[in-house]
């Protein structure tokens, strides 16, 4: 692979547009509106009326183009899984309108033969004015590209869940298999060798845990949630219960697990939340 064209990229700014059916939509492929303990709290974000937008329907609008699938990219792409995501708020989304999403890689770092290559990437949404709205941040490793001499990962704190019972938890649906906005693509699925059930793509997850995040530490206030990051550990399955639980660990910081209920493992790990804790 060509490491200095994978590190610049040529990324083209996409204008995206999108109206409050579309934040509809997405809200519903994150599973509100189910049934469940979120069922009113999911009001705002499915009614036309007083509509609100989920923020991870940032990270919605941020998914572009399988990229590492141009010949150019020399990437064993099939063997790319999604490792982390994480999305820092500036401003409330609008409910419609227009954003312009800029990408970039921000980071390549070599994993070693056996372990792949680990690609940190930046999207930017800002509005029509250049007002920046929000940043995701995406880590995804190519298991079969590593060892190409690059940069080693380097090292970091590690986040652990403590080992106490949650300060609150809630459980949520995950969408029916008809319904599933964020199906995942048939190939990854069998890679990830369930291909018994409907496999959902991170992007659900991510919404999920959002929403846990909201009725738990924000009062459902959308403009309360500033961060959240998570930590792919599981594949997640439509028509199924996952458990949110929090571990409050400071004034407007706390820790975050995403549970499956049916199959007792983990989905979302090591997640982190910063809000405004008022």
């Amino acid at each position: 692979m060509d490491v200095e064209l994978l590190k610049a990229w040529p990324f083209a700014p996409m204008l995206k547009r999108y109206s409050g059916a579309d934040a509809i939509a997405f809200a519903k492929g994150f599973g509100a509106g189910l049934p469940g303990p979120l069922s009113a709290q999911d009001q705002p974000f499915i009614q036309v009326l007083g509509l609100q937008a989920l923020p991870a329907m940032a990270v919605a609008l941020a998914d572009g183009e399988f990229w590492q699938r141009d010949p150019r990219a020399g990437l064993h792409w099939q063997q790319i899984v999604h490792a982390e995501e994480a999305i820092t708020l500036y401003a409330p989304l609008p409910v419609e309108g227009r954003v312009v999403v800029t990408r970039a890689i921000e980071a390549l770092y070599d994993r070693g033969p056996q372990r792949g290559a680990l690609f940190v990437e930046q999207q930017t949404l800002s509005d029509d004015q250049g007002q920046r709205l929000a940043t995701v941040q995406v880590k995804t490793i190519a298991l079969g590209d590593g060892g190409f001499g690059g940069d080693p990962e380097p090292l970091r704190e590690r986040v652990s869940i403590p080992e106490r019972a949650p300060d609150a938890e809630v459980e949520m649906l995950t969408p029916l298999a008809q319904d599933a906005l964020f199906r995942l693509p048939a190939e990854f699925a069998v890679a990830a060798q369930d291909s018994t059930a409907t496999v959902l793509r991170g992007l659900c997850g991510f919404g999920l845990a959002c929403r846990g995040a909201l009725y738990l530490l924000c009062g459902n206030r959308p403009e309360r949630l500033r961060h959240l990051s998570v930590r792919y550990t599981a594949a997640l399955h439509a028509d199924e219960t996952v458990r949110a639980q929090v571990w409050h660990t400071g004034p407007g910081t706390a820790l975050m697990r995403l549970w499956s209920v049916q199959r007792n493992v983990a989905i979302l790990n090591h997640c982190q939340v910063v809000f405004d804790d008022g």
